[in-house]
């Protein structure tokens, strides 16, 4: 199966759960990329293209996914605003800095926060039930909040950006279906900078990246229109799964190169 498929594939099932999930379903994309291509006969794809192909993503299931949950009434304008400008300069910051940064630590530092993400994320959580136009933040926590995820977007790729879901529901205490939606638009700041971060030190394959974003446009707005129908509380357990086992796995990578 050649890595043109395999992105393909690999493509729709990321966007889905991105939709699906917000845009920590992205994670998927990273051990996808990194694993599946070898095991079907493929070539590998190197850490850094990979990273790349997963900012792909997020910016064309992001756009899409924010539009669809919006539609849902699950964005907060102001959350966006407030936190996507400072992620998306930190974002290009960290993209700049990440092709001078070696592999493993890249692995590394996905692993890390992707882990930490999905702790919080199994963290019970009190229910809440404002609406979008009325859900508050402190800027004193969500502004620093975004320059550090935004940061370590811009090197990683998505699974940086990822944990903004749990920083939304444990730190500032958004409602998670909220979150879910809003983090999709604080990412797409952060994913536009990283995007110009790693295009600018040619970490961006342009074949793959067009079929990336092609299955982001078909399959995300399907993960979106799921994701109304289902419990906020299956959402954040779903996704503590997918981010538990890509943690798991990038780790083991980062620390043996296996």
């Amino acid at each position: 199966m050649s890595d043109e498929v395999v992105t393909a594939l690999a493509g729709l099932v990321a966007s889905f759960l991105s939709g699906l999930l917000g845009i920590g379903g992205g994670l998927v994309l990273t051990p996808l990329l990194l694993y599946l291509p070898p095991l079907v006969g493929g070539v590998a794809i190197p850490v850094k293209i990979v990273t790349g192909l997963t900012i792909v993503q997020a910016i064309s299931g992001s756009a899409l996914g924010t539009l669809r949950h919006r539609s849902y009434g699950n964005v907060s304008s102001r959350l966006v605003w407030l936190m996507g400008p400072p992620s998306a300069i930190a974002s290009l910051v960290g993209a700049f800095l990440s092709r001078d940064i070696p592999d493993n630590v890249i692995l590394l530092i996905f692993a890390v926060l992707a882990f930490a993400g999905a702790v919080m994320l199994l963290l019970p959580v009190t229910p809440r039930h404002e609406s979008a136009e009325n859900v508050q933040a402190d800027p004193r926590i969500a502004i620093p909040v975004a320059l550090v995820l935004g940061f370590f977007g811009g090197i990683v790729g998505i699974g940086g950006i990822a944990f903004i879901i749990a920083a939304l529901v444990y730190m500032l205490r958004v409602p998670p279906r909220i979150a879910i939606g809003s983090s999709l638009g604080i990412g797409l700041f952060a994913a536009v900078a990283a995007l110009i971060g790693k295009a600018a030190t040619a970490q961006i394959d342009p074949p793959l990246a067009a079929i990336v974003f092609i299955s982001a446009l078909v399959a995300s707005p399907v993960g979106a229109a799921v994701s109304v129908r289902t419990q906020p509380r299956a959402l954040l357990a779903i996704l503590s799964v997918v981010v538990v086992a890509a943690a798991i796995r990038i780790a083991v990578t980062a620390l043996t190169g296996s």
